[in-house]
């Protein structure tokens, strides 16, 4: 029998191109998790979203994960916005404060955002209907 043609051509290269999971590739060393915290606690936006990403699909810590979250979101951070709006909104924690973070996220252009505040906005509504 032959030999299978089915082998990646990438087999035999280096290790830098073989695929990675999803939570390796937010993956943080100690150092890098410190220099992020110390950037993000000044106010990087990007700093606070990347270590909500690490404490989302890395560290499973949902604590850190919101708080991370709505660290980048107040910075500015316009998918931290929208991801911090579709937590609140699906948690059904507060609805308020999502709409609040999907109108931000909206007004700096994300449309999907928008259709996250209409969805929103209709399940506050529905909230308020069934009240006595």
């Amino acid at each position: 029998m032959d030999t299978p043609d089915a082998a990646p051509a990438s087999s035999s290269s280096s290790s830098s191109s073989s695929p990675i999971s999803g939570a390796q590739s937010y993956a943080l060393t100690d150092a890098q998790r410190a220099e992020l915290i110390t950037k993000a606690e000044a106010g990087d936006a990007e700093a606070a979203f990347r270590l909500s990403l690490y404490y989302t699909f890395t560290s499973s810590d949902d604590v850190q994960r919101i708080r991370w979250l709505t660290i980048a979101a107040k910075a500015g951070h316009v998918v931290a916005q929208h991801n911090l709006a579709y937590d609140l909104y699906m948690s059904g924690k507060d609805l308020a404060e999502a709409a609040h973070w999907a109108a931000e996220s909206s007004k700096s252009g994300n449309a999907e955002a928008g259709d996250l505040l209409k969805e929103i906005e209709a399940a506050r509504a529905k909230a308020r209907g069934s009240r006595p």
